[in-house]
């Protein structure tokens, strides 16, 4: 079954199944945004699609995402990226399964920290966002890590 992800903004995930239909896909990605979709590509074999109207919207900043896009285009990303994200293949495709598992494995790595912030703050916004990235890539490592 071909599959997608949601990614909402409290770092939760969600499989989807991919319609072959082409209104329907439409469909998905505007009922998981929550209205028009605009696409973001951050790595080769992802499309990121994020709600298209985010500043009038007033939309929550989707940690995960932010960490996601970081972290797969090499550096800390200057800008947020906010609401539910659905990620699909290029072209509308379904996702790969290796990349799929990335994506989840990023997502609980940011809700791991995420939860740790509750017994131990972060002191500022940079050592807060450094720890997230270092989690995300720490947690990547161990996923891409050959198995003996």
């Amino acid at each position: 079954m071909s599959l997608v992800l949601r990614i909402d903004a409290d770092c939760a995930t969600k499989l989807m199944p991919w319609p072959d239909d082409e209104p329907l896909r439409a469909l998905l990605i505007r009922a998981g945004v929550g209205g028009s979709a605009d696409t973001a590509v951050y790595h080769r074999r992802a499309v990121l699609h994020v709600h298209g109207n985010v500043q009038a919207e007033r939309l929550p900043l989707n940690l995960s995402a932010w960490v996601l896009a970081s972290v797969w285009r090499g550096f800390e990303l200057p800008y947020g990226l906010h609401g539910t994200v659905m990620v699909t293949g290029p072209q509308s495709e379904a996702l790969d399964a290796d990349l799929a598992a990335e994506i989840q494995t990023v997502c609980a790595a940011v809700a791991e920290v995420r939860a740790e912030w509750k017994d131990r703050p972060p002191v500022g916004e940079n050592a807060a966002r450094a720890e997230l990235l270092a989690a995300a890539r720490y947690a990547l490592d161990a996923l891409r890590a050959p198995t003996a």
